[in-house]
């Protein structure tokens, strides 16, 4: 149905030791939307993350991906139904070609055979989607260099090219600003603007300025449960949540 959220997380749970690290989570991502989740240090984003990704099992609840209950199926299942973990599932080959790596995430989409890649790597069907990928990240002018030799905000870009390659549904970017430079951000934060609306995104990441430059709507975990969820201008303005995680920043 066009109206049913592409993402739905009902009542997850996930203890360790006694602890719930995430403590009956449920939240929704629509369909074409930017959802961002933050909170501080320690509120369960990671374990969240995790559990949204395949790399662990939840206690209890359901994650329903295009009406699909994918909780207890594993990571590349979920790849498979057009998921993607950002910056985590992606793996960049260093020692070869910029669009090689791309190129390598067209041959994983399609289903065909690595065994074969050497006559593969000239075959315009790869190569096309692959140069495509990289120009929507503006990484064409590289192609050719070694991926291991770029900058760190070009790998990053470099995995959002792959990610993009496999054509995926959602893409779960988990903290794409960590690491980079003012000028590295402000050019992802351009990258991932230029996909709103073509891509659903589910977006985890502590710099303020990017999540409220991208989001349409924010869940904020604090303690392993969502403590508010809306449009930017109403979790900005939830005083809960400034005290609780935004503090300067949202003033």
């Amino acid at each position: 149905m066009a109206d049913q959220p592409l993402l739905r997380v009902e009542d997850l749970q996930k203890s360790f030791g006694g602890v719930a690290a995430v403590d009956g989570v449920s939240m929704e991502v629509r369909r074409g939307e930017v959802h961002a989740v933050i909170g501080p240090n320690g509120a369960g984003k990671t374990t969240l993350i995790s559990l949204l990704a395949g790399e662990l099992r939840p206690d209890r609840g359901r994650v329903l991906f295009d009406g699909r209950d994918i909780a207890r199926r594993p990571a590349h299942a979920r790849a498979m139904l057009g998921f993607a973990r950002s910056f985590q599932i992606t793996s960049v080959v260093p020692g070869m070609r910029v669009v090689d790596n791309v190129m390598l995430a067209v041959l994983a989409r399609d289903g065909r055979s690595f065994r074969f890649w050497r006559p593969a790597r000239n075959d315009p069907a790869l190569i096309r989607p692959a140069m495509a990928a990289l120009e929507r990240v503006g990484l064409s002018e590289v192609a050719e260099e070694r991926a291991g030799a770029v900058s760190h905000g070009e790998h990053r870009q470099l995995e959002i090219a792959m990610t993009l390659a496999a054509e995926p549904e959602l893409l779960l970017l988990d903290e794409p600003m960590a690491g980079m430079s003012a000028d590295e951000s402000r050019r992802m934060t351009g990258i991932l603007e230029g996909l709103k609306g073509e891509k659903t995104m589910l977006l985890v990441e502590h710099d303020m300025d990017v999540v409220f430059a991208l989001a349409d709507r924010i869940s904020v975990l604090v303690s392993g449960r969502i403590a508010a969820s809306g449009a930017p201008e109403a979790v900005r303005a939830d005083e809960a949540v400034r005290r609780a995680y935004l503090g300067d920043e949202a003033a």
